[in-house]
């Protein structure tokens, strides 16, 4: 049977036919996203100083205001007058100027779909700010929008607010004033084993070394004198503008010049216990523990902790807490030598590498090597989210910033008012006692069962305003709330 098979093949394969099959493709769709209309609606003594116009990718408008409280609402329409469903997918808005200029976007969102043949109409309104009592130097804001649309293949959708990038001039911001009122300057040839008094350092500085992210910070160094706030009944100074472009803020009194115990809001042991590793945090886990992580875990406040809290909870949370960010304080547990876990294990943390006396060159930092030991509220997207509220205390490496320096006294720096507690932990001695940063006119240390006065620290909203001031003794900063 297999030679019959093979003289099959053999025959058969003496016949061949060639079959030949040729097709030409057609794309019989088409893409064609377009602007079809803009009209405009005009409130109070507002006009148009040209008429809108538009073509099929773009359109233009022209408002004049010449009040507060007069506006402009522009209908723009865009139809798929293609063949291929669509999708929003971006809506990228850029505004550039005055303040007092607001620009208002509805009815269109990132992520929605545009069918063919459908219509889709959105407004851009533009107004004068209705509680504007002046008319500031920059009188114009520009407003670049740019939608991308793309097919739709049937993709899950997530629909979104568009993406504002809101860029305001003129805005009697804190973080304008700052930046207005000070001639900032690179921190890069300051020598941090120097307090400020030593090497005659003074004013605002900026650095992006050693921030979160690499943003660029600026802070106050020395023994200035035009960082005075006012806010929330009580007198603060500024430490820094964060990364993030919230303002850091330190508790100054129920005066601009308080000294001593009148410049915090009381003493307090850091922890009542002491004798284990875990006491060294403003929260900590269970002592007696056998592992970093259960020892440093964030479920048992700290005794200066509780004070913070009450303290926050009795004079800001009712009526402050709108003007206030969770931008996180920082209290490093990050290891330099031992395991920070027991009451035996001598131990030394991230602050005793950067700033002690003996380590060394000293380099502080602003960035939290640590999550964990970032501390934040639950709503925060960054850090631990163990906060209750959105306060804590200064770092020890801020007070190097600041012009302190390890052993090193210093009467020239804006922080010398008083003793009080940082965030940040020092060490634990085989003794066994913990210590922690301490004093804010020679960056020391103090048992944590000891007492030491506490000067809360809390983060500004970048867009809170000043009503006036010059951010001196006699002219503070006086923070715009709805109380003043």
């Amino acid at each position: 049977m297999c030679a019959l098979v093979l003289v099959m093949v053999v025959v058969y394969a003496a016949f061949m036919t060639r079959l030949t099959i040729n097709g030409t493709g057609n794309i019989t769709s088409t893409w064609s996203i377009e602007i079809t209309s803009i009209t405009s609606s005009i409130t109070g003594t507002a006009y148009n100083i040209s008429e809108p116009s538009y073509n099929s990718t773009s359109a233009t408008f022209n408002a004049g205001l010449r009040k507060p409280g007069d506006k402009i609402e522009y209908s723009i329409t865009i139809k798929n007058s293609g063949s291929v469903d669509a999708i929003i997918n971006e809506v990228n808005i850029k505004t550039t100027g005055s303040y007092v200029i607001i620009y208002t976007i509805e009815e269109i969102q990132n992520q929605e779909r545009l069918t063919s043949g459908a219509s889709k109409t959105f407004k851009i309104i533009v107004e004068f700010d209705r509680e504007a009592t002046s008319i500031p130097s920059d009188t114009t804001k520009e407003l670049i929008m740019d939608i991308e649309c793309i097919q739709d293949d049937g993709q899950q959708l997530t629909p979104s607010d568009p993406n504002i990038d809101n860029e305001d001039t003129g805005k009697p911001t804190l973080v304008n004033a700052i930046l207005k009122n000070n001639q900032a300057q690179s921190d890069e040839n300051i020598n941090f084993i120097y307090t400020s008094e030593q090497d005659g350092t003074k004013g605002l500085y900026y650095t992006n070394t050693n921030t979160e992210d690499n943003k660029t910070t600026y802070y106050f160094r020395g023994a200035v004198e035009n960082n005075y706030v006012s806010f929330a009944g009580f007198y603060w100074r500024i430490i820094r503008i964060n990364e993030d472009g919230t303002v850091r803020l330190i508790y100054q009194g129920t005066t601009p010049t308080a000294t001593g115990n009148e410049a915090t809001i009381g003493s307090s042991e850091f922890n009542t216990n002491s004798h284990d590793n875990a006491y060294v945090g403003y929260m900590y886990g269970t002592p007696g523990s056998s592992t970093y992580e259960e020892t440093h875990s964030n479920i048992n406040n700290s005794t200066v902790k509780g004070v913070v809290d009450t303290w926050y909870k009795n004079n800001l949370l009712n009526n402050y807490s709108a003007y206030i960010a969770d931008s996180g304080v920082c209290g490093d547990r990050s290891l330099f030598t031992g395991t920070g876990v027991g009451a035996t294990n001598e131990t030394s943390y991230g602050p005793y590498k950067r700033l002690n006396a003996g380590t060394g060159d000293r380099e502080p930092q602003f960035s939290c090597p640590q999550s964990n030991d970032l501390y934040t509220t639950s709503s925060s997207n960054k850090g631990n989210k163990a906060l209750d509220y959105p306060i804590g205390l200064i770092t020890a490496d801020e007070v190097a910033y600041a012009g302190g320096s390890a052993n090193s006294e210093n009467n020239s720096n804006y922080l010398n008012s008083s003793v009080g507690w940082t965030m940040s932990p020092y060490e634990l001695h085989w003794v066994p006692d913990e210590y922690i940063a301490v004093n804010f006119t020679e960056l020391t240390t103090n048992n944590v069962h000891n007492s030491a006065g506490i000067r809360p620290v809390i983060n500004l909203k970048s867009t809170v305003e000043i009503t006036s001031g010059d951010g001196t003794s006699s002219n503070l900063y006086v923070i715009k709330t709805a109380n003043f």
